[in-house]
């Protein structure tokens, strides 16, 4: 009895794995505890041994066969090896073409090389358990691992270098563990392990919008009004950016940032970029260079040019990054960014429904995009792909991720963060949003309908085929809209004002629910994937709330109190917090707002000969509507939960 509970303790921590039957060969040789070992290098890596692990764990768990790993330095147990990192098999490998990240596969003679650098090498044995063992990472909560049938590695030769050498998309709350990030290759800020056997990512040492990091002004505003922005005559120390043609302020901001790179040496990336507004300096000096720019990118890129020269000699192989962002997103007519700049192109002013590049709406950001690559040979994008003023909002853009991608990297464009919902969690099909993504800036070539079929197939089981037609309804009613442009602050109703879009989501999602109503796991996943259409429907009905029935004001919708309360009880049991960007933007709030809205309220008439005024006795007097009875003009006053007295 005590083995027993032991053992039932270790398979809950992970530590026994079950042993499946499936068959593997390599080029017609079983793959067998006796006929093959995992091979590391004499002196191998923390990420090479995990590697070995990671590949002789799936492996069990696949075929039942347990390989042992040894190092090439110690004589070999077995006739045949699975060549990991830099083992050194059949296979000739160019390790200097691979990188850090690229992966060489190949087999020979019933052997097999799995090689790569730092991050490559765990990057080449999660290709090779997903593309010859069928092996799958669609969620941490979700990795499938086949356990019957046969496969067979059949002179197999796999040589890939990724052309993005930042991939980051900010699900935060999805990313943070990299047992979902490293087999689906993100490497981002965003994606963080403290273990070195992960491989480590692309880190910054500090992030964006660091004007303010590098010349605090609660350190030299008072003293120094003149190292910030100057409007109209007067000095800006709130909402500002600096004086870039400042000496003493590009001397003040280079200390910084040396002081900044030396305390985080392990990062590759430290910005020097604009913070986040419009206040950029108008004084004679800024302005005259950003005259002479043709645009304000100018000043901005001759002030990090400057940042990026001087720390160069100390810090060689660092990335200096800026923002092109806004007034800034044009680019200058003479400076070109330093070798050791990275220049961040920002999309957020684009239409996110239609592919950027043959979208008449997103015209001058490809304009952009094409003139920044003649001036740069290290150009990422911050790329958008939710809707920050509804984030539960059903944002219709899966079909054109492939797209983008594929566009960025034909114009140069080596890195790209996708910026998702970093501030919640929750938010719609982020589980899916995120595992697309990272597939399509591995591989801009990849097949993202078949992955996401597939993805589909795996997460919701047998209410696969409702969430799929759901999908292909939601881009098929917005996205062959072509006059229909949506941006990452549309409201509800710009986009979403359909109700034959909406009964029809609802109908889906009540037939995937029951098809999966005994499985708890699958029916939490479609219940939350669900809450895109009810926050949908809540958010078109607080538009017009309640109608005047008699001396009451009553509901618009009879349905309202079972949406409202299926939402809220999403959203709690989810722990989602916010439903936008804002902080004030509660999810759970914005549920018993509408819930508030089901109530009957009696309503009293005031007038005069000029005004009639309807107000709510029940909340106060709170008043409801009025009108101007010259003009006939009326005004209704939002009604919301918190005006309950």
């Amino acid at each position: 009895m005590k083995r027993f509970v032991a053992f039932c303790i270790a398979l809950v921590m992970g530590l026994v794995v079950l042993a499946g039957d499936a068959r593997l060969t390599i080029d017609g040789a079983a793959v067998t505890a006796k006929s093959h070992c995992i091979v590391l290098p004499g002196e191998f890596t923390a990420p090479e041994k995990w590697a070995a692990e990671e590949l002789q764990r799936y492996l069990k768990k696949a075929t039942g066969e347990e390989l042992t790993i040894v190092s090439q330095a110690t004589e070999l147990p077995a006739a045949k090896g699975i060549y990991l990192g830099r083992a050194t098999g059949k296979a000739q490998v160019d390790f200097q073409k691979l990188g850090q990240e690229g992966i060489h596969i190949e087999s020979l003679d019933g052997e097999l090389t799995l090689a790569g650098g730092q991050r490559g090498v765990l990057y080449a044995v999660y290709t090779f358990l997903e593309e010859w063992l069928d092996c799958h990472w669609y969620a941490s909560d979700c990795i499938v691992v086949p356990e019957h049938g046969d496969f067979q590695v059949v002179n197999a030769r796999k040589v890939f270098v990724p052309p993005l050498e930042y991939r980051d998309v900010n699900y935060t709350y999805l990313v943070s563990d990299p047992v979902f990030y490293v087999p689906n290759k993100l490497n981002g800020a965003s994606s963080i392990s403290k273990d070195p056997q992960w491989g480590g990512n692309v880190s910054y040492g500090c992030f964006v919008h660091t004007m303010d990091v590098l010349v605090p002004t609660a350190v030299y505003g008072k003293e120094h009004p003149e190292y910030y922005s100057l409007i109209d005559g007067k000095r800006v120390l709130v909402n500002t950016q600096l004086c870039l043609t400042n000496p003493e302020v590009l001397a003040i901001a280079i200390k910084s940032l040396r002081e900044i790179m030396r305390k985080y040496p392990q990062c590759a990336i430290f910005s020097v970029s604009q913070n986040d507004n419009f206040n950029y300096c108008r004084c004679d000096k800024c302005t005259a260079l950003a005259e002479e720019e043709g645009s304000q990118a100018g000043p901005m890129l001759h002030f990090v040019n400057a940042c990026a020269d001087a720390v160069r000699e100390e810090f060689p192989d660092k990335i200096i990054d800026t923002l092109a962002y806004q007034y800034t997103r044009k680019p200058p007519k003479h400076v070109k960014p330093a070798a050791n700049v990275a220049v961040r192109l920002c999309s957020i002013e684009c239409c996110f429904t239609h592919p950027l590049e043959t979208c008449p709406f997103n015209k001058t950001f490809i304009d952009d995009i094409r003139e920044w690559n003649k001036l740069t040979n290290r150009l990422h994008i911050w790329d958008y792909v939710i809707n920050y003023a509804h984030t539960l909002l059903p944002f219709p853009n899966l079909r054109v991720l492939e797209d983008n991608v594929q566009f960025f990297v034909k114009h140069g464009v080596t890195g790209v963060f996708e910026e998702a919902n970093y501030f919640s969690r929750g938010g719609e099909l982020g589980e899916l949003r995120t595992y697309l993504i990272a597939k399509c800036l591995w591989d801009p070539e990849v097949d993202w309908k078949a992955e996401k079929d597939a993805f589909v197939k795996a997460y919701y089981g047998p209410a696969a085929e409702q969430v799929n037609e759901y999908l292909e309804l939601l881009h098929d009613m917005v996205c062959l809209q072509k006059d229909l442009h949506v941006g990452i602050y549309a409201a509800p109703e710009a986009y979403l004002n359909n109700e034959a879009l909406l009964k029809r989501s609802m109908e889906l999602f009540e037939q995937a629910e029951e098809r999966v109503k005994e499985d708890p796991v699958l029916l939490r996943r479609v219940k939350l994937a669900k809450l895109s259409i009810l926050y949908t429907k809540l958010a078109m009905l607080s538009l017009n709330p309640f109608r005047l029935e008699g001396d009451s004001l009553v509901p618009t919708s009879v349905n309202e109190k079972n949406i409202a309360q299926e939402y809220l009880d999403i959203v709690r049991q989810e722990e989602i917090a916010r439903y936008a960007e804002g902080i004030n933007a509660n999810a759970a709030e914005f549920g018993e707002q509408a819930l508030f809205r089901t109530a009957k309220h009696e309503v009293t008439v005031l007038e005069n000969d000029r005004m009639k005024l309807w107000l709510l006795p029940t909340l106060g007097g709170r008043l409801w509507r009025a009108m101007d009875k010259a003009t006939g003009k009326e005004q209704h006053i939002r009604i919301e939960a918190r005006d309950i007295c």
